[in-house]
C-alpha cells in the first residue's frame, strides 16, 4: 500500500499520477466497525469496477486546526498504525491530506474537483455523517451533484453496538473509563498500543490513549516473543509498570506492542496491595 501525504505544494503532482479509483472518505480514527463498513463497501465497488481502492483522510484533526491549537484531540492511534490496519483491509493508496485553514475554506465543489475528480475517482463512499468543504456544508448526499454528476456515491448508515452508534468518541470514552474489554465489539479487534521501555517503566508513544488507572490483563509483544501478563496504569504520571518486574529484563529499552484485554482491579486496589 502506498502512503501519500498531500498538501498544497504536491497536490498537482499527485493529480497527474492518479488512476481510476473508488475512494473511501473519512477521518477513520480507530478504524472501528463503522469505518470498516465504509471501506468494505468501497472495496466491493472497486472490485466490481476493476479499479483501485483508495482511502482519503486528513491530519491533524480539524478541531485542533480551527481552534488555533486550543482544542486538542485524544487520538486513538498514530497514522502509521492506521496505515497498518488499512493495508490489512486491502487498500491500495492511503492519502493523508494536510488539514489547514485554507483546506477548510474550500467550497464543497472545489474540494470535490481538486481532491476527487482530478484524482480520477469514479465512485466515493462515506458515512452518513461525513462532511466536507467550507463549514462542512458538503455531504455524501450532494457529492454526485458537486462532481458535475460524474462521481457516483454510496452512503453508509450508522453501525451500532448495544443500541448505540459506534463512534471514535464512544471508543475514547470507553478507554478513559477503563472498559477495554468492551472495545472488541466496536473495533472488531482488541485495543492495541505501542510503548517504549525505559528505566523500569513503559510509556505510550504519541497519539495513543492511556486507559484509566488500574491493573489490566494484557499481551506484550516485543517483536520476537509474546507474553501474557498484568500491568498497572498510572495515568497521572502517564506511565505503566509491570505488576511482576521480571518481564522488564526481556524487553527493557525496546519498543513493544500492548494488546489490552480487560481491567481487573482499580487504582485504589493496587495501592492497597502495594502497601
Amino acid at each position: 500500500m502506498e502512503i501519500i501525504h498531500l498538501n498544497e505544494e504536491n497536490l498537482e503532482s499527485w493529480q497527474d499520477r492518479s488512476r481510476r479509483n473508488v475512494i473511501a472518505l473519512g477521518f477513520f480514527d480507530g478504524v472501528h466497525k463503522g469505518h470498516q463498513k465504509v471501506i468494505g463497501t468501497a472495496k466491493g465497488v472497486a472490485e466490481e469496477a476493476d479499479v483501485a481502492l483508495d482511502v482519503m483522510s486528513f491530519f491533524p484533526h480539524p478541531k485542533t486546526v480551527l481552534s488555533n491549537g486550543k482544542q486538542q484531540v485524544d487520538y486513538l492511534m498514530p497514522l502509521e498504525e492506521k496505515a497498518r490496519i488499512l493495508e490489512s483491509l486491502g487498500v491500495d493508496r492511503f492519502y493523508i491530506v494536510k488539514f489547514t485553514k485554507a483546506f477548510a475554506s474550500l467550497s464543497p465543489e472545489d474540494y470535490v474537483s481538486q481532491y476527487l475528480s482530478n484524482f480520477d475517482t469514479v465512485h466515493a463512499v462515506a458515512g452518513y455523517d461525513f462532511s466536507y468543504g467550507f463549514k462542512g456544508t458538503g455531504t455524501i448526499d450532494r457529492l454526485y451533484a458537486d462532481s458535475g454528476f460524474r462521481i457516483t456515491t454510496s452512503k453508509v448508515e450508522k453501525v451500532e453496538h448495544a443500541g448505540e452508534k459506534i463512534s471514535s468518541t464512544r471508543i475514547r470514552a470507553a478507554i478513559l473509563e477503563g472498559k477495554v474489554s468492551e472495545l472488541y465489539q466496536m473495533l472488531g479487534r482488541r485495543y492495541r498500543t505501542c510503548a517504549e521501555c525505559s528505566d523500569g517503566y513503559l510509556s505510550l508513544k504519541a497519539y495513543y490513549m492511556l486507559p484509566q488507572d488500574g491493573i489490566y490483563d494484557v499481551v506484550i509483544d516485543n517483536g520476537t516473543s509474546r507474553y501474557r501478563t498484568q500491568i498497572y496504569v498510572d495515568s497521572a504520571q502517564q506511565r505503566i509498570t509491570f505488576t511482576k518486574n521480571c518481564l522488564m529484563d526481556h524487553i527493557n529499552q525496546k519498543e513493544i506492542a500492548i494488546t489490552w484485554e480487560r481491567r481487573v482491579a482499580s487504582h485504589s486496589f493496587y495501592q492497597l496491595v502495594a502497601q
